[in-house]
């Protein structure tokens, strides 16, 4: 099977949740047996993958093609978009001539059986690829878009923010429930999305296939030391940098109170050691960018995932359970997950419990080990990426009856 993969990101480096889901995805249908192609988008919240139209290729991809686009948010282009348009700013700036062209230049030059679009910017491009051929075309559903700027605006402070919020969140469940039809299919990658689109769809397919790990180890804890919590995400994603402003100022304090050589190292996409995107404290460190995240996260004791706005599944946390890393997380955070608070993993809705869960996993060594070993099961019961997009592609396969 011939599948083309559309993505709005490189798939290298994997400095965040979206590019490790889209490359766990690309790389399990490849080694299930399907020819994998990719035409993914460089846009400037990437690091240099080469200038355009890379054709430098991973080992198990037929072809690999880098386009760049610029997606920078522009107050002019926002502006305009919210008075003269009824389209989401947010999946308009997705927009590429150039991505037009090379989908077109490898749909005319190839035969695929199915077209997999990885997350709801590839919705800009569906009317094009049906006029150009009659496969499957899929929606892989990262998130519910429309969901996580409907809680962003629940939370924000400024009236103007929260309309415009709201005005995005409205756009965004318009084109949601549009793509639900106009695809052929839909992927999400959890059970809450999943039911949504369900209802959403109609007779439309919809087949669940979360993003999994290679492997799920109990990995030992750093070496005797200051015991640390760790924090990675990319932070140029407003409910990240939302969730670690107030667990720095909310939650951090007590814990230092507490434990005051406890250290807090926080990682993530665009974040610089000097950037003062966040807010002072004490014994934190500001790691950066870091080139090894799974590297990142076993060099800590606990991993936090303080978030207040999401949908679809967390990646950081299946990546921190399959290295037997204890989390605290807020209920958000851990939306979809089969896990049970205070087993696999601990959940707390406030600064108090948050202070409270860290608190005693920080105390309590044998705590953490159960924690991790239960966190290891549950990702090899539920996680194992073979196994996942292997179920994928027969899914495919039945689509286009079983070519």
């Amino acid at each position: 099977m011939k599948i083309l993969v559309l993505s709005p990101r490189p798939l290298w480096p994997e400095h965040d949740g979206g590019t490790v889901a889209t490359v766990r995805c690309a790389s399990g249908l490849a080694a299930a047996g399907a020819e994998v192609s990719v035409i993914a988008m460089k846009t400037e919240k990437h690091r240099d993958t080469g200038d355009g139209h890379t054709t430098v290729k991973p080992e198990n991809l037929v072809s690999y093609c880098v386009v760049n686009v610029d997606t920078s948010i522009r107050m002019t282009a926002m502006m305009r978009n919210l008075i003269f348009s009824n389209e989401p700013y947010d999946v308009s700036r997705f927009r590429s001539v150039a991505f037009s062209e090379e989908i077109r230049s490898h749909l005319n030059n190839n035969r695929y059986d199915i077209i997999h679009c990885e997350g709801l910017a590839m919705a800009l491009y569906l009317n094009e690829i049906k006029r150009v051929t009659d496969v499957p075309v899929i929606l892989r559903a990262h998130n519910l878009e429309h969901k996580i700027r409907k809680m962003m605006a629940l939370s924000a402070r400024s009236p103007a923010r929260r309309a415009y919020l709201s005005n995005l969140s409205q756009r965004l469940f318009t084109l949601e429930q549009n793509a639900a039809r106009m695809f052929d299919a839909i992927v999400p990658i959890s059970e809450p999305d999943y039911a949504w689109f369900v209802r959403a769809s109609g007779n439309k397919p919809v087949f669940l296939a979360e993003t999994g790990t290679e492997e799920a180890k109990r990995m030992p804890e750093p070496a005797a030391g200051n015991l640390r919590v760790g924090f990675i995400g990319a932070m140029n994603w407003q409910p990240n940098i939302e969730g670690m402003n107030w667990f720095i100022t909310s939650v951090w304090p007590e814990v230092v109170k507490k434990m005051p050589e406890t250290t807090l190292h926080i990682a993530g996409r665009t974040l610089k050691k000097e950037d003062p995107i966040l807010p002072a404290g004490k014994n934190i460190s500001i790691e950066g960018e870091v080139e090894d995240a799974i590297g990142f996260i076993r060099s800590n004791n606990v991993m936090i995932v303080p978030l207040f706005a999401g949908s679809g599944l967390r990646i950081k946390i299946i990546e921190a359970m399959s290295a037997g890393r204890p989390v605290v997380a807020t209920p958000v955070a851990v939306e979809g997950l089969p896990a049970t608070s205070g087993r696999e993993l601990f959940v707390a809705p406030d600064a108090r419990s948050f202070s409270a869960s860290l608190i005693k996993l920080l105390e309590d060594p044998s705590l953490r080990t159960l924690t991790g070993t239960n966190a290891v099961r549950l990702v090899n019961e539920h996680y194992q990426n073979g196994a996942i997009t292997a179920r994928l592609l027969q899914f495919y396969r039945t689509l286009t009856h079983g070519s």
